[in-house]
């Protein structure tokens, strides 16, 4: 996803003045066309004319996340692609899918900046906040003691160190276990004040999935804004790969 292409929507959203989608829509000149009751939704392109459907039997908040994710083929440049169009139109679910190719990618982190507001996303995860910020100190403080730990570890392992130095090594790791525990407590204290919410709670604050969330988080990126986060990845997984 390219800054522009954000960029591109928020002078939509400016000139619309609201964040209808089928406002914002209609300000690219897209021509809505019926989807049916079977099809959540597709986009094609006729003579320089672009036609796009949005099942309006979906819930309000996905019938305006699947209108941006089309606006978004729009405005990358998608519908440009001879092979995008395949069989004349490209169908969407809107549904997250693994794996799934840049274009739709790209134009779901597109719909989910859209559809959340950036001033509202910001406060719900607690980016002004002392107490994160003092956190995510803590947590790079953890992560980079995770790192010190892996070199020292292999260099040990690789030069056949003795075992009281590898009984050392295994000792720290149950430090690193506990500091870990301590990260724990910290993000669950945070949480409970209200400071900040999970992506689950912002989720339901939006009435989206969590996914959604998830690609604004992306596009947060995108946009070079810092988005703290209290979810650490389980311990397992900290050490997992090596």
């Amino acid at each position: 996803m390219k800054i522009e292409y954000l960029k591109t929507m928020d002078t939509a959203v400016r000139k619309v003045g609201s964040r209808d989608p089928d406002d914002i829509l209609a300000y690219f000149k897209f021509i809505y066309i019926d989807p049916g009751s079977h099809l959540p939704g597709f986009i094609t392109k006729r003579k320089g004319t672009v036609y796009y459907g949005v099942n309006k039997s979906l819930s309000k908040q996905k019938y305006a996340f699947g209108s941006f994710h089309e606006a978004f083929h729009g405005i990358c440049g998608h519908l440009n692609d001879p092979d995008f169009l395949e069989d004349g139109g490209h169908m969407d679910s809107f549904a997250d899918r693994y794996h799934i190719a840049k274009a739709e990618r790209d134009a779901n982190i597109g719909a989910a900046d859209t559809l959340i507001d950036t001033s509202l996303f910001l406060e719900l995860t607690g980016s002004d906040s002392r107490e994160v910020q003092s956190y995510l100190k803590s947590v790079e403080s953890f992560e980079q003691a995770v790192s010190d730990y892996r070199r020292h570890y292999e260099i040990a392992v690789s030069n056949r160190s003795p075992e009281s130095r590898i009984k050392r090594m295994v000792a720290y790791k149950d430090e690193l276990a506990a500091m870990y525990e301590e990260l724990m407590e910290q993000a669950a204290d945070i949480s409970n004040s209200g400071i900040c919410l999970s992506k689950s709670e912002i989720a339901q604050e939006f009435d989206v999935p969590v996914y959604i969330i998830d690609y604004k988080y992306e596009a947060m990126a995108v946009r070079n804004y810092d988005v703290p986060s209290v979810e650490l990845p389980k311990f397992e997984k900290v050490f997992s790969g090596w």
